[in-house]
């Protein structure tokens, strides 16, 4: 049974979708008690929002398209649009995350650009798949901006595959990576970085992720001037003015 106050958190926003958004939900029977939660707030969220299509898997009986997306744990939530690119959220979606989540389909439905264009140039120079990981809490509003910046950065590249995961879910995952604060940030699987991550870092991290290192003979990624960091203080700079002015002109539209 869904909370009236989740209805309306859904409800409030009835013209989020303009084109079809596919929600292909994972799930167990077995070892999963929010499964059932999940399962019904996906389906409120379809219902209210149309132009959204459902698919829904055993995350064990479906191994082929867990494995086709990645998941390992359960509940998870993909959100993908027609140019095939997806997040996943990983997780009971709740509270401030359920906003992230809805935000992220109504971008998905109009492919809204989320970066300015040199940010957008930056994220084109990567050669192999990165994997970046969210650990976040349903209730954390300081996790919220480094989610979406994670998100967009998703949604710009085929090679970027991103997971936002309600850490209090997973314990094993808090172990593992030893998380003191949230939000916590894994870029691949050994860059690690707490808290707010501005732009610039944030795509910094992904190229380390790759493999790429600064150094003094190295060039920036951006510009292609000598630097050695892997972003210029100067583009570093550009970046983070572009993205606040992005991210101001969007708010300003809404």
């Amino acid at each position: 049974m869904i909370a009236d106050h989740v209805l309306k958190q859904i409800t409030e926003r009835p013209r989020l979708v303009k084109e079809p958004v596919r929600l292909v939900l994972f799930t167990t029977d077995v070892g999963c008690d929010s499964c059932p939660a999940m399962r019904d707030l996906v389906q409120a969220v379809k219902e209210r929002l149309g132009l959204v299509r459902l698919e829904t898997y055993d995350m064990v009986m479906d191994r082929d398209k867990s494995q086709l997306y990645g998941i390992t744990h359960v509940p998870a939530l993909v959100i993908q649009g027609a140019n095939g690119r997806f997040v996943t959220f990983t997780g009971l979606i709740e509270d401030v995350l359920l906003d992230t989540v809805l935000m992220t389909i109504a971008a998905v439905s109009d492919q809204k650009v989320w970066f300015p264009q040199n940010v957008l140039s930056t994220v084109s120079h990567l050669t192999n798949d990165v994997k970046v990981r969210v650990l976040v809490d349903r209730d954390c509003v300081k996790c919220r901006p480094v989610a979406e910046t994670a998100i967009g950065l998703g949604l710009s590249s085929d090679l970027i595959a991103v997971s936002v995961i309600v850490g209090r879910d997973f314990p094993e995952l808090i172990k593992k990576y030893r998380v003191s604060e949230i939000p916590k940030t894994i870029f691949g699987e050994n860059l690690h970085l707490d808290g707010h991550i501005p732009e610039s870092e944030f795509l910094e991290m992904i190229f380390q992720a790759e493999g790429i290192k600064g150094g003094p003979d190295k060039k920036c990624v951006v510009c292609g001037t000598s630097s050695p960091d892997l972003i210029c203080t100067n583009c570093r700079s550009k970046i983070q003015a572009e993205s606040l002015e992005h991210k101001l002109k969007s708010e300003r539209m809404k």
